[in-house]
């Protein structure tokens, strides 16, 4: 004969599922959704430098070659771009005099690169953030350098 004790298990499942499995749930979207975009915005950072490195001098002083980088970078993460702000800059890096430092400024002057570097910053609106947990977005910013060795 049933017990009075017969339907308390599923009252603490239905506890336990809406307080503790219920919020992971969530949280494995988020951050799921999170390295998926920093995956391709890594990505499109890490092809457009790997481009500007390897153009020639005379097209890396042309304005269109950072637009080529730039649309690279925009046509590599246009499929998740709803509702995302999407910033890149394009610099080449230039020796400071006999040190090993080095100055990024545009590509666009007379000397020769040593380097090239590619940022993205990324605002992402994440549909999980809610009025009362401040509607955040999620910034993701990249950046990706290497050796110019296209002469």
């Amino acid at each position: 004969m049933p017990g009075p004790q017969e339907g308390a298990v599923a009252v603490e499942a239905a506890v336990c599922i809406t307080f503790v499995l219920l919020p992971l749930f969530v949280l494995v979207f988020v951050f799921g959704n999170f390295f998926w975009y920093y995956t391709a915005v890594q990505k499109s950072v890490h092809d457009a430098a790997l481009y500007m490195s390897a153009a020639p001098l005379a097209e890396i002083k042309n304005k269109a070659a950072e637009e080529l980088a730039r649309d690279i970078q925009f046509h590599e993460t246009a499929d998740f771009r709803l509702g995302a702000t999407l910033e890149s800059s394009i610099e080449c890096g230039y020796p400071i005099g006999n040190s090993s430092f080095v100055l990024y400024a545009r590509c666009n002057t007379t000397n020769t690169p040593v380097a090239v570097q590619a940022m993205t910053s990324m605002t992402v609106p994440q549909p999980f953030f809610f009025d009362f947990m401040g509607n955040e977005s999620i910034n993701i910013i990249v950046f990706s350098q290497m050796p110019y060795v296209g002469r």
